[in-house]
Protein backbone atom coordinates (compact mmCIF):
# COMPACT_ATOMS: atom_id res chain seq x y z
CA UNK A 1 0.00 0.00 0.00
CA UNK A 2 1.37 3.39 -1.18
CA UNK A 3 1.90 5.89 1.70
CA UNK A 4 -0.35 9.09 2.13
CA UNK A 5 2.74 11.03 0.92
CA UNK A 6 3.03 9.16 -2.04
CA UNK A 7 -0.54 9.14 -2.91
CA UNK A 8 -0.54 12.82 -3.02
CA UNK A 9 2.05 12.85 -5.70
CA UNK A 10 0.21 10.92 -7.64
CA UNK A 11 -3.05 13.25 -7.96
CA UNK A 12 -0.92 15.93 -8.50
CA UNK A 13 -0.66 14.00 -11.81
CA UNK A 14 -3.51 15.77 -14.38
CA UNK A 15 -6.97 13.54 -14.17
CA UNK A 16 -6.55 11.95 -11.64
CA UNK A 17 -8.44 14.35 -8.73
CA UNK A 18 -11.02 14.24 -11.36
CA UNK A 19 -11.14 10.06 -11.83
CA UNK A 20 -11.16 10.12 -7.38
CA UNK A 21 -13.82 12.80 -7.62
CA UNK A 22 -15.97 10.62 -9.99
CA UNK A 23 -15.39 7.50 -8.12
CA UNK A 24 -16.31 8.64 -4.75
CA UNK A 25 -19.62 10.09 -6.27
CA UNK A 26 -20.35 6.40 -7.47
CA UNK A 27 -20.41 5.33 -3.82
CA UNK A 28 -16.91 4.34 -3.96
CA UNK A 29 -14.62 4.59 -0.43
CA UNK A 30 -11.76 7.16 -0.27
CA UNK A 31 -9.42 3.92 -0.20
CA UNK A 32 -10.96 2.62 -3.73
CA UNK A 33 -10.79 6.37 -5.14
CA UNK A 34 -6.96 6.48 -3.97
CA UNK A 35 -6.18 3.44 -6.37
CA UNK A 36 -8.82 4.02 -8.97
CA UNK A 37 -6.76 7.60 -9.15
CA UNK A 38 -3.07 5.89 -8.51
CA UNK A 39 -4.34 3.71 -11.52
CA UNK A 40 -5.07 6.98 -13.60
CA UNK A 41 -1.91 8.45 -12.79
CA UNK A 42 0.13 5.06 -13.44
CA UNK A 43 -1.38 5.01 -16.75
CA UNK A 44 -0.81 8.70 -18.00
CA UNK A 45 2.66 8.20 -16.74
CA UNK A 46 2.84 5.29 -18.98
CA UNK A 47 1.32 6.90 -21.85
CA UNK A 48 3.58 10.21 -21.19
CA UNK A 49 6.44 7.50 -21.52
CA UNK A 50 5.10 6.03 -24.63
CA UNK A 51 5.28 9.25 -26.50
CA UNK A 52 8.13 10.30 -24.86
CA UNK A 53 9.47 7.12 -26.08
CA UNK A 54 8.39 7.87 -29.90
CA UNK A 55 9.44 11.05 -29.82
CA UNK A 56 12.57 10.30 -28.77
CA UNK A 57 12.84 7.25 -31.45
CA UNK A 58 11.61 9.99 -33.86
CA UNK A 59 13.91 12.62 -33.06
CA UNK A 60 16.64 9.66 -32.90
CA UNK A 61 15.56 8.56 -36.92
CA UNK A 62 15.10 12.00 -38.09
CA UNK A 63 18.52 13.36 -36.91
CA UNK A 64 21.40 10.64 -36.41
CA UNK A 65 21.05 7.91 -39.51
CA UNK A 66 23.72 6.25 -38.38
CA UNK A 67 22.26 5.83 -34.51
CA UNK A 68 19.22 4.68 -36.59
CA UNK A 69 21.07 1.89 -38.23
CA UNK A 70 23.01 0.84 -35.37
CA UNK A 71 19.78 0.93 -33.18
CA UNK A 72 18.13 -1.31 -36.11
CA UNK A 73 21.15 -3.87 -35.88
CA UNK A 74 21.37 -4.07 -31.76
CA UNK A 75 17.80 -3.60 -30.37
CA UNK A 76 18.74 -4.78 -27.07
CA UNK A 77 20.98 -1.35 -26.83
CA UNK A 78 18.25 0.63 -28.14
CA UNK A 79 15.59 -0.53 -25.42
CA UNK A 80 18.20 0.05 -23.19
CA UNK A 81 18.76 3.74 -23.50
CA UNK A 82 14.95 4.25 -23.90
CA UNK A 83 14.45 2.39 -20.49
CA UNK A 84 17.36 4.71 -19.18
CA UNK A 85 15.69 7.93 -20.66
CA UNK A 86 12.30 6.97 -18.94
CA UNK A 87 14.06 6.61 -15.76
CA UNK A 88 15.88 9.99 -15.75
CA UNK A 89 12.49 11.67 -17.21
CA UNK A 90 10.17 10.19 -14.46
CA UNK A 91 13.03 10.93 -11.79
CA UNK A 92 13.11 14.56 -12.70
CA UNK A 93 9.05 14.95 -12.77
CA UNK A 94 9.18 13.35 -9.05
CA UNK A 95 11.71 15.87 -8.26
CA UNK A 96 9.79 18.49 -9.23
CA UNK A 97 6.67 17.46 -7.34
CA UNK A 98 8.70 16.58 -4.52
CA UNK A 99 9.90 19.80 -4.27
CA UNK A 100 6.47 21.70 -4.99
CA UNK A 101 5.27 19.63 -1.77
CA UNK A 102 7.86 20.90 0.31
CA UNK A 103 7.61 24.98 -0.88
CA UNK A 104 3.75 24.31 -0.02
CA UNK A 105 4.67 22.99 3.15
CA UNK A 106 6.74 25.49 3.81
CA UNK A 107 4.39 28.00 3.21
CA UNK A 108 1.59 26.32 5.32
CA UNK A 109 4.28 26.89 8.11
CA UNK A 110 4.82 30.41 7.42
CA UNK A 111 0.74 31.05 7.59
CA UNK A 112 1.03 29.55 10.58
CA UNK A 113 3.33 31.06 12.09
CA UNK A 114 2.30 34.71 11.04
CA UNK A 115 -0.78 34.30 11.77
CA UNK A 116 0.37 33.01 15.46
CA UNK A 117 2.37 36.11 16.42
CA UNK A 118 -0.41 38.07 14.66
CA UNK A 119 -2.50 36.74 17.39
CA UNK A 120 0.01 37.24 20.10
CA UNK A 121 -0.29 41.12 19.10
CA UNK A 122 -4.00 41.15 18.83
CA UNK A 123 -3.89 39.94 22.45
CA UNK A 124 -2.30 43.08 23.48
CA UNK A 125 -4.63 45.04 21.00
CA UNK A 126 -7.55 43.62 23.45
CA UNK A 127 -5.99 44.67 26.54
CA UNK A 128 -5.63 48.46 25.08
CA UNK A 129 -2.11 48.66 23.24
CA UNK A 130 -3.00 50.03 20.02
CA UNK A 131 0.93 50.26 18.37
CA UNK A 132 0.44 47.57 16.27
CA UNK A 133 -3.19 48.26 14.97
CA UNK A 134 -2.43 48.70 11.66
CA UNK A 135 -0.64 45.38 11.26
CA UNK A 136 -3.52 43.19 12.70
CA UNK A 137 -6.30 45.11 10.76
CA UNK A 138 -4.56 44.85 7.42
CA UNK A 139 -4.02 41.20 8.09
CA UNK A 140 -7.66 40.64 8.95
CA UNK A 141 -8.90 43.07 6.37
CA UNK A 142 -6.69 41.11 3.50
CA UNK A 143 -8.05 38.01 4.38
CA UNK A 144 -11.74 38.60 4.94
CA UNK A 145 -12.04 41.14 2.23
CA UNK A 146 -8.59 40.99 -0.15
CA UNK A 147 -10.19 43.49 -2.76
CA UNK A 148 -10.05 46.59 -0.53
CA UNK A 149 -7.04 48.31 -0.95
CA UNK A 150 -5.94 50.11 2.12
CA UNK A 151 -4.04 53.81 2.02
CA UNK A 152 -3.00 54.29 5.60
CA UNK A 153 -4.23 54.06 9.07
CA UNK A 154 -3.60 56.59 11.87
CA UNK A 155 -4.27 56.13 15.62
CA UNK A 156 -5.06 58.80 17.86
CA UNK A 157 -5.53 57.25 21.49
CA UNK A 158 -7.58 54.27 20.47
CA UNK A 159 -9.33 55.69 17.69
CA UNK A 160 -8.07 54.62 13.86
CA UNK A 161 -8.71 56.72 10.99
CA UNK A 162 -8.59 54.56 8.10
CA UNK A 163 -8.02 55.82 4.72
CA UNK A 164 -8.84 53.07 1.77
CA UNK A 165 -8.98 53.39 -1.86
CA UNK A 166 -12.67 53.29 -3.59
CA UNK A 167 -12.99 51.26 -6.47
CA UNK A 168 -13.54 52.53 -10.37
CA UNK A 169 -16.18 50.71 -12.62
CA UNK A 170 -15.69 51.59 -16.51
CA UNK A 171 -18.71 51.87 -18.99
CA UNK A 172 -18.37 48.94 -21.49
CA UNK A 173 -19.52 49.78 -24.76
CA UNK A 174 -23.19 50.23 -25.09
CA UNK A 175 -23.65 50.61 -21.52
CA UNK A 176 -25.59 53.26 -19.54
CA UNK A 177 -22.87 55.63 -17.15
CA UNK A 178 -25.93 55.52 -14.46
CA UNK A 179 -25.22 52.10 -14.20
CA UNK A 180 -21.90 52.22 -13.55
CA UNK A 181 -22.34 54.76 -11.21
CA UNK A 182 -25.10 52.48 -9.37
CA UNK A 183 -22.25 49.97 -9.11
CA UNK A 184 -19.71 52.36 -7.65
CA UNK A 185 -21.79 53.78 -4.95
CA UNK A 186 -22.75 49.57 -3.85
CA UNK A 187 -19.36 48.80 -3.86
CA UNK A 188 -18.32 52.06 -1.61
CA UNK A 189 -21.02 51.81 0.77
CA UNK A 190 -20.13 47.77 1.17
CA UNK A 191 -16.56 48.34 1.67
CA UNK A 192 -16.52 51.29 3.66
CA UNK A 193 -19.48 48.82 6.30
CA UNK A 194 -16.50 46.38 5.96
CA UNK A 195 -13.36 48.23 6.47
CA UNK A 196 -15.71 49.27 10.18
CA UNK A 197 -16.75 46.24 11.13
CA UNK A 198 -12.83 44.92 10.39
CA UNK A 199 -11.51 47.62 12.79
CA UNK A 200 -14.71 47.06 15.32
CA UNK A 201 -13.77 43.31 15.60
CA UNK A 202 -10.09 43.08 16.98
CA UNK A 203 -10.90 44.82 20.19
CA UNK A 204 -13.54 45.79 22.44
CA UNK A 205 -11.48 48.93 23.84
CA UNK A 206 -11.99 50.67 20.55
CA UNK A 207 -15.23 53.10 21.43
CA UNK A 208 -15.52 54.76 17.75
CA UNK A 209 -13.88 53.94 14.08
CA UNK A 210 -13.25 57.14 11.32
CA UNK A 211 -13.49 55.77 7.45
CA UNK A 212 -12.53 57.66 4.54
CA UNK A 213 -12.88 56.46 1.08
CA UNK A 214 -10.36 58.42 -0.99
CA UNK A 215 -10.56 58.64 -4.78
CA UNK A 216 -8.73 60.60 -7.38
CA UNK A 217 -10.20 62.04 -11.07
CA UNK A 218 -10.63 64.71 -13.70
CA UNK A 219 -14.09 66.54 -12.94
CA UNK A 220 -16.36 67.15 -15.76
CA UNK A 221 -15.36 70.97 -15.22
CA UNK A 222 -11.83 70.15 -15.91
CA UNK A 223 -10.64 70.43 -12.26
CA UNK A 224 -8.68 67.67 -10.33
CA UNK A 225 -10.04 66.13 -7.48
CA UNK A 226 -7.87 63.93 -5.11
CA UNK A 227 -9.29 63.56 -1.47
CA UNK A 228 -12.52 61.79 -0.03
CA UNK A 229 -15.19 61.09 -1.44
CA UNK A 230 -17.08 59.88 2.21
CA UNK A 231 -16.22 59.91 5.25
CA UNK A 232 -18.17 58.33 8.48
CA UNK A 233 -17.25 58.62 12.00
CA UNK A 234 -19.38 55.24 13.93
CA UNK A 235 -19.58 54.66 17.29
CA UNK A 236 -19.34 51.09 18.59
CA UNK A 237 -22.84 51.68 20.82
CA UNK A 238 -24.56 52.35 17.67
CA UNK A 239 -22.56 49.74 15.49
CA UNK A 240 -23.38 46.83 17.72
CA UNK A 241 -27.64 47.50 17.20
CA UNK A 242 -27.57 46.90 13.81
CA UNK A 243 -27.77 43.23 12.44
CA UNK A 244 -25.02 43.47 9.58
CA UNK A 245 -26.49 40.41 7.55
CA UNK A 246 -30.21 41.50 6.99
CA UNK A 247 -29.37 45.94 7.59
CA UNK A 248 -28.07 47.86 4.10
CA UNK A 249 -24.96 49.15 3.90
CA UNK A 250 -26.65 52.80 3.72
CA UNK A 251 -29.08 52.64 6.02
CA UNK A 252 -26.50 51.60 8.80
CA UNK A 253 -23.73 54.56 7.36
CA UNK A 254 -26.23 57.40 7.53
CA UNK A 255 -26.90 56.50 11.02
CA UNK A 256 -23.24 57.77 11.87
CA UNK A 257 -21.69 61.07 11.14
CA UNK A 258 -21.61 60.57 7.38
CA UNK A 259 -19.99 63.09 4.75
CA UNK A 260 -20.54 62.30 1.03
CA UNK A 261 -19.49 63.96 -2.51
CA UNK A 262 -18.80 62.09 -5.08
CA UNK A 263 -18.08 64.66 -7.38
CA UNK A 264 -19.26 62.42 -10.73
CA UNK A 265 -21.17 65.39 -11.71
CA UNK A 266 -23.96 62.88 -12.95
CA UNK A 267 -27.64 63.79 -13.55
CA UNK A 268 -29.72 63.35 -10.18
CA UNK A 269 -31.83 60.02 -10.44
CA UNK A 270 -35.40 60.59 -11.20
CA UNK A 271 -38.15 61.23 -8.25
CA UNK A 272 -39.74 58.29 -8.95
CA UNK A 273 -36.39 56.37 -7.13
CA UNK A 274 -36.28 54.93 -4.18
CA UNK A 275 -36.17 56.70 -0.90
CA UNK A 276 -32.48 56.39 0.06
CA UNK A 277 -31.50 57.70 -3.84
CA UNK A 278 -33.01 60.59 -2.59
CA UNK A 279 -31.68 61.42 0.77
CA UNK A 280 -27.92 60.09 -1.01
CA UNK A 281 -28.70 63.14 -3.86
CA UNK A 282 -29.62 65.57 -0.65
CA UNK A 283 -26.24 64.80 0.99
CA UNK A 284 -23.99 64.42 -2.03
CA UNK A 285 -25.22 68.74 -2.99
CA UNK A 286 -24.57 69.74 0.93
CA UNK A 287 -21.58 68.11 2.35
CA UNK A 288 -17.91 69.66 1.89
CA UNK A 289 -15.77 67.86 -0.83
CA UNK A 290 -12.20 67.86 0.67
CA UNK A 291 -10.61 68.57 4.44
CA UNK A 292 -13.10 66.26 6.28
CA UNK A 293 -13.02 67.10 10.03
CA UNK A 294 -14.50 65.52 13.34
CA UNK A 295 -14.75 68.56 15.91
CA UNK A 296 -14.84 66.64 19.29
CA UNK A 297 -17.96 67.46 21.39
CA UNK A 298 -17.72 70.81 23.96
CA UNK A 299 -17.16 70.25 27.27
CA UNK A 300 -16.82 72.29 30.33
CA UNK A 301 -13.26 72.59 31.52
CA UNK A 302 -13.51 70.83 34.76
CA UNK A 303 -15.91 68.52 33.26
CA UNK A 304 -14.62 64.67 34.12
CA UNK A 305 -11.45 66.09 36.26
CA UNK A 306 -10.89 65.20 39.63
CA UNK A 307 -8.50 66.40 42.48
CA UNK A 308 -6.29 63.93 43.39
CA UNK A 309 -6.08 61.95 46.61
CA UNK A 310 -3.58 62.45 48.88
CA UNK A 311 -1.97 58.96 50.25
CA UNK A 312 -0.74 58.32 54.07
CA UNK A 313 3.53 59.35 54.05
CA UNK A 314 5.62 56.69 55.21
CA UNK A 315 4.18 54.02 53.44
CA UNK A 316 6.86 54.06 50.15
CA UNK A 317 5.06 53.66 47.30
CA UNK A 318 7.14 51.04 45.43
CA UNK A 319 6.55 48.60 47.69
CA UNK A 320 3.31 47.98 47.02
CA UNK A 321 3.94 47.29 43.34
CA UNK A 322 7.41 45.42 43.62
CA UNK A 323 7.17 41.82 41.99
CA UNK A 324 4.09 42.99 40.29
CA UNK A 325 3.58 43.66 36.53
CA UNK A 326 2.79 47.91 36.47
CA UNK A 327 0.58 46.52 32.83
CA UNK A 328 -1.50 44.45 34.94
CA UNK A 329 -2.29 46.68 37.93
CA UNK A 330 -6.01 47.81 38.15
CA UNK A 331 -6.56 51.46 36.68
CA UNK A 332 -7.25 53.27 39.96
CA UNK A 333 -3.96 51.36 41.56
CA UNK A 334 -1.87 52.75 38.67
CA UNK A 335 -3.42 56.08 39.13
CA UNK A 336 -2.29 56.33 42.48
CA UNK A 337 1.41 54.88 41.48
CA UNK A 338 1.71 57.93 38.82
CA UNK A 339 0.57 60.41 40.96
CA UNK A 340 2.97 58.93 43.69
CA UNK A 341 5.91 59.40 41.04
CA UNK A 342 4.56 62.74 40.13
CA UNK A 343 5.27 64.16 43.96
CA UNK A 344 8.12 61.56 43.97
CA UNK A 345 10.01 63.87 41.22
CA UNK A 346 9.02 67.32 42.43
CA UNK A 347 5.50 67.62 40.60
CA UNK A 348 2.71 69.08 42.34
CA UNK A 349 -0.50 67.09 41.29
CA UNK A 350 -3.29 69.61 40.33
CA UNK A 351 -6.20 67.10 38.92
CA UNK A 352 -6.47 63.79 36.85
CA UNK A 353 -8.93 63.04 34.53
CA UNK A 354 -9.76 59.34 32.86
CA UNK A 355 -10.07 59.70 29.59
CA UNK A 356 -12.02 56.86 27.46
CA UNK A 357 -9.40 53.76 27.09
CA UNK A 358 -7.24 53.72 30.04
CA UNK A 359 -5.45 56.59 29.77
CA UNK A 360 -4.82 58.98 32.54
CA UNK A 361 -4.39 62.64 32.03
CA UNK A 362 -3.12 64.78 34.77
CA UNK A 363 -2.01 69.04 34.97
CA UNK A 364 0.90 68.98 37.48
CA UNK A 365 2.94 72.32 38.71
CA UNK A 366 6.68 71.95 38.90
CA UNK A 367 8.02 74.41 40.95
CA UNK A 368 11.06 75.96 39.38
CA UNK A 369 11.48 79.47 38.74
CA UNK A 370 13.28 78.93 35.08
CA UNK A 371 12.89 75.04 33.64
CA UNK A 372 9.19 74.99 36.03
CA UNK A 373 5.67 75.87 35.39
CA UNK A 374 2.59 74.16 34.13
CA UNK A 375 3.06 70.34 32.59
CA UNK A 376 0.50 68.14 31.24
CA UNK A 377 1.27 64.40 31.60
CA UNK A 378 -0.27 61.44 29.99
CA UNK A 379 0.29 57.91 31.22
CA UNK A 380 -1.22 54.60 29.75
CA UNK A 381 -0.73 51.16 30.39
CA UNK A 382 1.00 49.27 27.56
CA UNK A 383 2.46 45.53 27.86
CA UNK A 384 5.98 45.77 28.62
CA UNK A 385 7.28 45.07 25.04
CA UNK A 386 4.72 46.67 22.86
CA UNK A 387 6.09 49.73 21.27
CA UNK A 388 4.29 53.23 21.47
CA UNK A 389 4.41 55.31 18.04
CA UNK A 390 5.31 58.52 17.21
CA UNK A 391 1.95 59.71 16.27
CA UNK A 392 0.92 59.48 20.01
CA UNK A 393 3.90 61.88 21.22
CA UNK A 394 2.28 64.10 18.62
CA UNK A 395 -1.01 64.15 19.72
CA UNK A 396 0.60 65.27 23.44
CA UNK A 397 2.37 68.01 21.86
CA UNK A 398 -0.70 69.78 20.10
CA UNK A 399 -2.83 68.79 23.37
CA UNK A 400 -0.11 70.54 25.97
CA UNK A 401 -0.37 73.26 23.67
CA UNK A 402 -4.26 73.40 23.45
CA UNK A 403 -4.25 73.36 27.35
CA UNK A 404 -2.13 76.17 27.79
CA UNK A 405 0.81 74.18 29.33
CA UNK A 406 4.68 74.77 29.16
CA UNK A 407 5.50 71.01 28.36
CA UNK A 408 3.92 67.54 28.39
CA UNK A 409 4.99 64.14 29.46
CA UNK A 410 4.27 60.69 28.48
CA UNK A 411 4.51 57.94 31.17
CA UNK A 412 3.82 54.30 29.76
CA UNK A 413 4.81 50.93 30.93
CA UNK A 414 5.52 49.77 27.27
CA UNK A 415 8.28 51.16 24.77
CA UNK A 416 8.99 54.06 22.81
CA UNK A 417 9.88 53.28 19.01
CA UNK A 418 12.81 54.81 18.06
CA UNK A 419 10.84 57.58 15.90
CA UNK A 420 9.21 58.56 18.72
CA UNK A 421 12.18 58.86 20.68
CA UNK A 422 13.46 61.13 18.11
CA UNK A 423 10.91 63.46 17.21
CA UNK A 424 10.81 64.57 20.86
CA UNK A 425 14.11 66.44 20.25
CA UNK A 426 11.62 69.02 17.89
CA UNK A 427 8.70 68.96 20.83
CA UNK A 428 8.01 69.65 24.23
CA UNK A 429 7.72 66.09 25.20
CA UNK A 430 9.51 64.13 27.66
CA UNK A 431 9.26 60.59 27.90
CA UNK A 432 9.02 57.85 30.61
CA UNK A 433 9.01 54.44 29.04
CA UNK A 434 8.35 51.53 31.69
CA UNK A 435 11.68 51.06 32.44
CA UNK A 436 12.77 54.30 33.28
CA UNK A 437 9.58 54.34 35.60
CA UNK A 438 10.30 51.29 37.34
CA UNK A 439 13.65 52.52 37.70
CA UNK A 440 12.91 55.93 39.25
CA UNK A 441 9.98 53.86 41.55
CA UNK A 442 12.91 51.95 43.41
CA UNK A 443 15.40 55.00 43.30
CA UNK A 444 15.19 57.96 45.39
CA UNK A 445 13.33 60.93 45.50
CA UNK A 446 14.44 64.12 43.56
CA UNK A 447 15.85 66.80 45.05
CA UNK A 448 14.62 70.11 43.13
CA UNK A 449 16.44 72.84 45.67
CA UNK A 450 17.33 76.12 43.78
CA UNK A 451 18.62 79.59 46.02
CA UNK A 452 18.01 82.95 45.81
CA UNK A 453 21.47 84.92 45.31
CA UNK A 454 21.92 87.97 47.98
CA UNK A 455 24.53 90.19 46.04
CA UNK A 456 26.47 92.57 48.14
CA UNK A 457 26.00 96.11 46.29
CA UNK A 458 29.85 96.87 48.40
CA UNK A 459 32.04 97.79 45.39
CA UNK A 460 30.68 95.81 42.79
CA UNK A 461 28.77 96.87 39.62
CA UNK A 462 25.27 95.45 40.08
CA UNK A 463 23.42 96.38 36.99
CA UNK A 464 23.44 93.54 34.45
CA UNK A 465 23.24 95.79 31.38
CA UNK A 466 26.01 97.81 32.20
CA UNK A 467 28.61 95.64 34.15
CA UNK A 468 32.06 94.16 32.64
CA UNK A 469 31.95 91.11 30.78
CA UNK A 470 34.19 88.95 32.95
CA UNK A 471 31.54 90.01 35.55
CA UNK A 472 28.83 89.20 33.39
CA UNK A 473 30.33 85.93 32.90
CA UNK A 474 30.38 85.50 36.82
CA UNK A 475 26.88 86.53 37.20
CA UNK A 476 25.62 84.20 34.46
CA UNK A 477 27.72 81.19 36.16
CA UNK A 478 26.32 81.86 40.20
CA UNK A 479 22.86 82.08 38.97
CA UNK A 480 22.85 79.09 36.74
CA UNK A 481 24.41 77.31 39.58
CA UNK A 482 21.92 78.62 42.15
CA UNK A 483 19.05 77.08 39.83
CA UNK A 484 20.61 73.77 40.09
CA UNK A 485 22.13 73.72 36.53
CA UNK A 486 25.62 71.50 36.59
CA UNK A 487 27.50 74.02 34.30
CA UNK A 488 30.07 71.75 31.85
CA UNK A 489 31.65 75.12 30.14
CA UNK A 490 31.19 78.69 29.71
CA UNK A 491 33.08 81.09 27.77
CA UNK A 492 32.88 84.89 26.75
CA UNK A 493 31.84 86.12 23.18
CA UNK A 494 32.31 89.07 21.27
CA UNK A 495 29.17 91.56 21.22
CA UNK A 496 28.36 91.05 24.99
CA UNK A 497 27.38 87.31 25.20
CA UNK A 498 28.10 84.45 27.55
CA UNK A 499 27.34 80.99 25.86
CA UNK A 500 27.83 78.08 28.43
CA UNK A 501 26.38 74.25 28.07
CA UNK A 502 25.01 73.19 31.73
CA UNK A 503 23.07 70.15 32.17
CA UNK A 504 19.53 70.24 34.60
CA UNK A 505 19.97 66.92 35.99
CA UNK A 506 15.96 66.57 36.77
CA UNK A 507 15.30 62.84 35.67
CA UNK A 508 12.11 63.69 33.27
CA UNK A 509 12.18 67.14 32.43
CA UNK A 510 16.25 67.51 32.38
CA UNK A 511 18.69 67.32 29.80
CA UNK A 512 21.41 69.46 28.69
CA UNK A 513 21.21 73.23 27.55
CA UNK A 514 22.82 75.26 25.74
CA UNK A 515 22.89 78.99 27.14
CA UNK A 516 23.16 82.52 26.07
CA UNK A 517 23.32 84.94 28.25
CA UNK A 518 24.06 88.68 26.24
CA UNK A 519 23.28 92.36 27.61
CA UNK A 520 20.81 94.63 26.20
CA UNK A 521 19.70 98.05 27.42
CA UNK A 522 16.79 97.70 30.05
CA UNK A 523 14.62 99.11 27.91
CA UNK A 524 14.90 97.77 24.78
CA UNK A 525 12.72 94.42 23.85
CA UNK A 526 14.78 91.68 22.67
CA UNK A 527 13.62 90.12 18.94
CA UNK A 528 12.84 86.84 17.61
CA UNK A 529 16.42 86.89 16.16
CA UNK A 530 17.96 86.08 19.43
CA UNK A 531 16.18 83.44 19.99
CA UNK A 532 16.92 81.76 16.53
CA UNK A 533 21.09 82.72 16.76
CA UNK A 534 20.46 80.63 20.45
CA UNK A 535 19.39 77.79 17.86
CA UNK A 536 22.35 77.60 15.55
CA UNK A 537 24.50 77.07 19.23
CA UNK A 538 22.20 74.56 20.49
CA UNK A 539 23.22 72.75 16.90
CA UNK A 540 27.05 73.33 17.18
CA UNK A 541 26.26 71.93 20.75
CA UNK A 542 24.59 69.29 20.11
CA UNK A 543 21.55 70.61 22.97
CA UNK A 544 18.23 69.77 22.45
CA UNK A 545 16.98 72.95 25.02
CA UNK A 546 18.09 76.08 25.96
CA UNK A 547 18.43 78.97 28.11
CA UNK A 548 18.10 82.34 26.73
CA UNK A 549 18.87 85.58 29.36
CA UNK A 550 19.22 88.74 29.19
CA UNK A 551 18.95 92.04 31.39
CA UNK A 552 15.63 93.19 29.22
CA UNK A 553 12.60 92.07 28.37
CA UNK A 554 11.19 90.07 25.22
CA UNK A 555 9.44 90.97 22.39
CA UNK A 556 6.09 88.79 21.67
CA UNK A 557 7.33 87.30 18.57
CA UNK A 558 10.45 85.99 20.14
CA UNK A 559 8.16 84.36 22.92
CA UNK A 560 6.12 83.19 20.33
CA UNK A 561 9.63 81.86 18.79
CA UNK A 562 11.09 79.73 22.45
CA UNK A 563 7.88 77.83 22.31
CA UNK A 564 8.52 75.97 18.91
CA UNK A 565 12.60 76.12 19.55
CA UNK A 566 12.67 74.57 22.57
CA UNK A 567 14.10 77.76 24.26
CA UNK A 568 13.68 78.79 27.67
CA UNK A 569 13.59 82.45 28.51
CA UNK A 570 15.12 84.61 31.68
CA UNK A 571 13.95 88.02 31.40
CA UNK A 572 15.42 91.25 33.85
CA UNK A 573 12.62 90.78 36.39
CA UNK A 574 12.91 87.17 36.76
CA UNK A 575 16.93 87.36 36.58
CA UNK A 576 16.83 90.15 39.72
CA UNK A 577 14.41 88.63 41.25
CA UNK A 578 16.52 85.75 41.67
CA UNK A 579 19.42 87.82 42.26
CA UNK A 580 18.12 90.39 45.49
CA UNK A 581 20.44 92.78 46.76
CA UNK A 582 21.28 93.35 50.58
Amino acid sequence: MLSPLWIERFLKIPGAKQVKQHLKRQGHTEDEANIGAVTAAGLVIFLMALLFNSFLFGVLLATFNQFQAYCRDNGTEAMGIGIFSTALFLALVFQYLRKSTALKAEAQRKAQWDRHKIEEKRDYLRRGAMGNFEEIFRFYLSEKHPGIEVKTVHVVGTIPRIRFQARRFNSQVGEKVEKNYQLFRDSLFADTLHVMETAFGLSGNIPSVMVDAMMNFISGKAKYYDGAVLSVKAQRDVFEHFDLSKAQPFKVLTSFDLRYRDGMEVQPLPEEENKNARVLERIKERAPKLNVHYAAPKTKVDDGWEKPVLKEEGIPLQETTRGKELSSLPLAQFQDLVTGFLAKMSFEVLKVKKVPGGTLQIQADFRHPVVGGSFLILARQYPETAPVHADLVRELDELAREEACKRGVYIITGRFTEEARNITRKMAVDLVDGALLSALLEGPAYDGRWSIRTVDEKGVATDLSRMPLMNFERETDLFLKSMGFRVEKIRRMTGGAVVAVAEFPHPVTGGKFAVMARQFPPEERVSAEIVSELTHVMTAEFCYRGLLMVPSDYAMEARALSRFSGVELVDRNTWENLRRHM
